[in-house]
């Protein structure tokens, strides 16, 4: 009997690791072939069993520690660093630096988990200019279950009831309107005026907040476990425009739609912005913070962790994934398959189902009940099509990156049955 605690398990799917797998398809334990449209929530970009990242991790030497303290040691691949084929945390941070210099990012920290990253953004941000008072999160956001990053969660009840809060945590409305703003973020002023939610917050005169007190605004461009919710373009232009007026970094949570899922290296490319700092995880194999050298801390120590840096077999992975992804034009492939796919949900609309919605390869669909959403997600695995829930009643569909049409043909074949 397991003695696990009660989790997000599916515990209807389990796959058979000893049995084949290939691509976005692998065999569970009853011996059933399923097409997987979760991507293990992202973190598989290329899904099971790549040929040559199978080959690229077998070249990897084998050795114990794996895993080194490093921030209190750097380890190197042979008395060259630099030259060796394999590459190390030196050359993911390298690698990272290029494609994120649009950006005028040039520097990043790794750590293990996503949450990790957001704490230490969280970290860096409120040492920046001293500002350790407010900060700004989005209602249905999900930056992780550290403590820190679930003072900013606000996606479900059950991932913050019981447990303790950052005191100053502010919370703003997240819009994914059309042209007609109903969400909140768009507001009449207390002087008669429309504003933004944020203006209404920290202006000058009609907000409560005095922005000189803000350490950090926070936000998914995509939301994850809020719905998948595409932000629209105005607001995330207006938000930083406010922000970097009043000099507040803003920090973007792209664990799920970075390294190239919405069809960019970073989905803030999309809204043509730059935020400060980035979180990014999943796909990368390894968590990393990163930003400008000027956004972290200069006295040594004021940020570290024992295995922090130190994950040797993760970033060579990193790096190597994000080499598959260049060579193999990926980020073309995202862009092409993820308009494909939004047509294919958008003609899945009918009465129990709207909305449907991609933004690279990251694609979604509203049921008209949360009871009919987890119906179709259980048809549709018994028909052979892993999907997952996200928000109260959307399902998402995030297919591997070099994922072809045949399979997103399939996929939606599978989606529509099911959902009849």
């Amino acid at each position: 009997m397991s003695r696990s605690p009660k989790s997000t398990y599916f515990y209807r799917v389990v796959r058979d690791r000893l049995a084949p797998a290939s691509g976005p398809f692998f065999t569970d334990v009853d011996g059933n072939v399923l097409l997987d449209f979760v991507s293990q929530v992202a973190s598989a970009p290329f899904g099971y069993n790549d040929p040559e990242m199978i080959e690229f991790i077998r070249s990897l030497p084998i050795e114990d520690p794996d895993r080194y303290a490093g921030t209190d040691f750097i380890c190197a691949a042979g008395k060259r660093p630099g030259k060796s084929s394999i590459p190390t945390p030196a050359d993911l941070h390298e690698k990272i630096a290029k494609i994120s210099r649009q950006l005028g990012m040039d520097c990043s920290y790794f750590s293990n988990s996503g949450a990790e990253a957001v704490e230490n953004a969280m970290k860096i941000c409120f040492l920046k200019n001293g500002k350790t008072k407010h900060f700004f999160s989005f209602d249905h956001a999900f930056h992780g279950r550290t403590i820190g990053a679930l003072t900013l969660t606000r996606s479900k009840k059950v991932h913050r009831t019981g447990f303790p809060h950052l005191p100053y945590a502010e919370s703003l409305p997240f819009c994914d309107c059309g042209s007609d703003c109903r969400c909140g973020w768009s507001v009449i002023g207390v002087d008669g005026k429309r504003h933004s939610a944020l203006e209404g917050r920290i202006g000058d005169g009609i907000g409560m907040i005095d922005p000189n007190e803000v350490a950090f605004i926070i936000i998914e461009p995509v939301q994850g476990e809020g719905g998948y919710r595409i932000a629209n373009r105005s607001f995330i232009r207006e938000m930083v425009a406010t922000a970097k007026d009043a000099k507040i970094p803003v920090i973007f949570d792209e664990i799920q739609s970075g390294l190239g899922r919405t069809g960019k290296w970073w989905a803030a490319e999309h809204y043509g912005v730059k935020p400060d700092v980035i979180t990014a995880g999943k796909a990368l194999r390894v968590a990393a913070t990163i930003g400008r050298r000027d956004m972290f801390p200069d006295e040594e120590g004021k940020i570290a962790g024992t295995w922090c840096e130190g994950n040797a077999m993760a970033t060579a992975v990193g790096y190597k994934t994000i080499e598959m992804i260049q060579q193999r034009n990926l980020l073309d492939n995202a862009q092409k398959m993820g308009r494909y796919l939004a047509q294919k949900l958008k003609g899945l609309e009918d009465r129990h189902l709207s909305r449907g919605r991609a933004l690279g390869l990251m694609g979604a669909i509203d049921v008209d009940t949360h009871e009919r959403r987890s119906s179709i997600i259980k048809k549709a695995h018994s028909k052979g099509l892993v999907i997952a829930p996200a928000g109260y009643r959307s399902i998402r569909l995030i297919p591997p990156l070099n994922v072809t049409k045949r399979e997103i043909d399939l996929a939606i074949d599978i989606l529509d049955r099911a959902s009849r």
